[in-house]
This record gives C-alpha cells, sequence and structure tokens, in this order.
C-alpha cells in the first residue's frame, strides 16, 4: 500500500490511526478511530490477482453506491445487520471507504453445530427480510453508476425474457458438460435441471436486492448480532443468490479450500460447520416455506453446473495469474471436477422429488 494515500485518506475523512487489520481481495482495511468511535477504513489495493487495477470512477462509485444502499435496506430489515455508518470518497488521486466497526469476525473452526446453525439462520432473515425493502433502483441485475444516471441495474429490457434465456443457457451448459464430460451424464441431473429452471420462471415476480457476497470473511459477531460486510449486491431473482449461497457453503468453500485464495482459511477442516451454516441459513429464508426452500434449491443446482461448467471451460485454455489464484493449476481443477460432478448428481437425486412436488401443486405468485 501506497503510504502517502493511507495518510491522504486518515487526513480527509478526519479520522485517527489506529491498527492494520488486514487485507481482502480488493482492500486493505485500518481499524480507525474518530470522536471515540471505532471504525474501519478501507483504501483499494493497487494490485488485485496478480494485475494492476486502473482507476476507473463508474466501477468503484457503483460498488460504493451499492454498498451504501445495501447496508441501507439491511439496517431498514434488521438493525443493526450492517454498518450503521457508511461514507466514501472516489477520485483518481485518492479513494476509499469509512464504516462503522461492526465487530469481529466468526471463527468458523471454533463454533458449535448449534452456534453454526444459529448463524445461518441469522443470515437467512437478514437476507428474506433485505428482500421486503423496496430499492428503487431502474433496471435490474449487478450495479452500475453513470453521472447521468445515477445507480441502476446494468441491464434493461424485459426481465422475464432474460430470466427465460439464462435458464435457457444453463440447460445448455449442461449438455455441453455432460457430451465432452461423461461422468455428468445422468438423467436424474438432467431431469431435475430442467424442473429447477421451469421452478425459476414460474415463481419469479419482480427484482429485489440481494447480495452475492456473504463468505465467512464478510461475516461478523458483534454480542449476538450477526453483520453482514462488504456485499456485492445486485437486483435480481433473489432465489438466485440465496441458492448461490447454499453453494458457496455446501460444495464450493469445500471444494476450493486448498487455492491460494482460501487456504489460509482451512475450509476443509471446517466443512461440517460451513454446512451446518447453510442448514440454518436454508431454514431463516425459507422460514420453513416448502415452496421457497425448493426454490433455492433449485437455485442451488443451477449455481453448482455453473461451478462445474467454469472449471470444465478453465483446462481449455491459458490459466491466467487470477485463475490460477482462484481455483489451482490444471491438475486440481481437473481432479475437482470429479468431485462437481459427484455433488451435481447427489443434490439432484436429494431435491428432484421436492421440485415435483412444488410444481405439480402450482406455484404461487
Amino acid at each position: 500500500m501506497n503510504q502517502t494515500k493511507l495518510e491522504a485518506a486518515l487526513i480527509d475523512a478526519g479520522v485517527e490511526y489506529a491498527k492494520y487489520i488486514g487485507e481482502g481481495a480488493w482492500h486493505d482495511a485500518w481499524k480507525v478511530s474518530k470522536d471515540g468511535c471505532d471504525l474501519v477504513l478501507r483504501i483499494p489495493k493497487e494490485t488485485v490477482y496478480g494485475k494492476r487495477v486502473s482507476f476507473n470512477e463508474e466501477e468503484l462509485q457503483a460498488e460504493y453506491a451499492g454498498t451504501e444502499l445495501y447496508y441501507r435496506s439491511v439496517n431498514q430489515a434488521v438493525k443493526g445487520a450492517a454498518p450503521e455508518f457508511f461514507r466514501f470518497h472516489v477520485s483518481e488521486q485518492l479513494s476509499y471507504t469509512l464504516e462503522s466497526f461492526a465487530g469481529k469476525h466468526i471463527d468458523l473452526h471454533e463454533l458449535t453445530r448449534a452456534q453454526a446453525v444459529e448463524t445461518g439462520k441469522a443470515l437467512g432473515e437478514i437476507y428474506r427480510k433485505t428482500e421486503e425493502i423496496p430499492h428503487g433502483l431502474d433496471g435490474f441485475g449487478y450495479l452500475h453508476w453513470t453521472k447521468d444516471s445515477g445507480l441502476r441495474g446494468s441491464i434493461t429490457g424485459d426481465v422475464r425474457r432474460f430470466l427465460k434465456e439464462e435458464s435457457e443457457e444453463h440447460l445448455s451448459d449442461y449438455r455441453e458438460l455432460s457430451e465432452t464430460r461423461p461422468e455428468f451424464r445422468d438423467d436424474t441431473v438432467s431431469k431435475a435441471l430442467k424442473l429447477a429452471t421451469e421452478l425459476r420462471e414460474r415463481g419469479f415476480t419482480q427484482p429485489l436486492l440481494s447480495n452475492q457476497d456473504a463468505s465467512p470473511e464478510n461475516i461478523l459477531i458483534n454480542g449476538t448480532q450477526v453483520c453482514l460486510i462488504d456485499p456485492f449486491p445486485n437486483t435480481y431473482y433473489p432465489r438466485g443468490m440465496a441458492g448461490n449461497f447454499m453453494n458457496l457453503y455446501e460444495t464450493f468453500f469445500i471444494a476450493l479450500s486448498e487455492t491460494d485464495r482460501y487456504k489460509k482459511h482451512q475450509f476443509a477442516k471446517c466443512a461440517s460447520n460451513l454446512k451446518a451454516i447453510a442448514d440454518g441459513f436454508l431454514d431463516g429464508y425459507s422460514d420453513r416455506d416448502k415452496q421457497v426452500a425448493a426454490e433455492v434449491r433449485g437455485e442451488q443446482l443451477l449455481q453448482l453446473l455453473e461451478t462445474a461448467y467454469s472449471h470444465f471451460h478453465l483446462l481449455s485454455g491459458q490459466l491466467t495469474v487470477e485463475a490460477r489464484i482462484r481455483y489451482g493449476d490444471k491438475q486440481q481443477i481437473e481432479a475437482r471436477l470429479s468431485i462437481l460432478a459427484v455433488e451435481l448428481k447427489t443434490l439432484a437425486a436429494s431435491e428432484i422429488r421436492n421440485l415435483e412436488k412444488v410444481l405439480e401443486n402450482g406455484v404461487s405468485s
């Protein structure tokens, strides 16, 4: 980190330097203080995944304004479940964020199963209740910002048509994968994927605000309050992000635990707690509604498919530095594909009847 930038940020934010907390994928963070209150100062890293990062005003404005919107919405839904103070500054010379210090990171290796389930349940409730808060944005998808239009969804047009086309892409990806990789050929998987795409098209109502990045790095505990930080918000079919959460905690983090990106967390050694968090999340998010649970599991199946499909395509070309950091070398990727094939078959077999039942009984809008 450029020391000059740090000093400039401390002066501009009007805070006193306390201590370096650590780094995420995209930012370095410091615990600072102002008027006796603890805050966190984050400054964008100059090199990310082995590549120099150029200043991009629109991307930073979208990221930080999106975070501000998400924090505000979360706190309307569940007070204290996100930092209650947040401000940011963006310029080519100096960019940073400043937010409330919201607690300590969860320790996946120290949680009991009961604590892991309760943590997941709290997260599921935060997701569900935040969706109920109107976001007021035009468009849908990942968030975009321009000087003329401000913050909005990056995609315009017919959202239902977009969802249908995305579903068709999922099925096309499975056909390509199963035609090339025999271990993925399975009638139950094929049928379950079709049911999942049908369920999402029937169940979708309108784009709602959700979060793609609730990784353990971004979950804090303040007393008994679970708090989410550093989100990656979007406005789309919210069950997709709930399904993404389930895929991350039941499969992705465990399968990629030996990569440079995740090895410091030793996820494989706390796999049971990751899965317990997923169990709690589904309970808290669905509020024990079987239709909602089936919709989430259907989206999880599609997310797991895309995890496998992205691994498959990484084998076809030269791996970038970023790909090696995030996914490992080709030998590791190849070995992981076999694991993902088993996971996909297992999930499809366990959920296909639930998907059928919900579709047979009809989907409420």
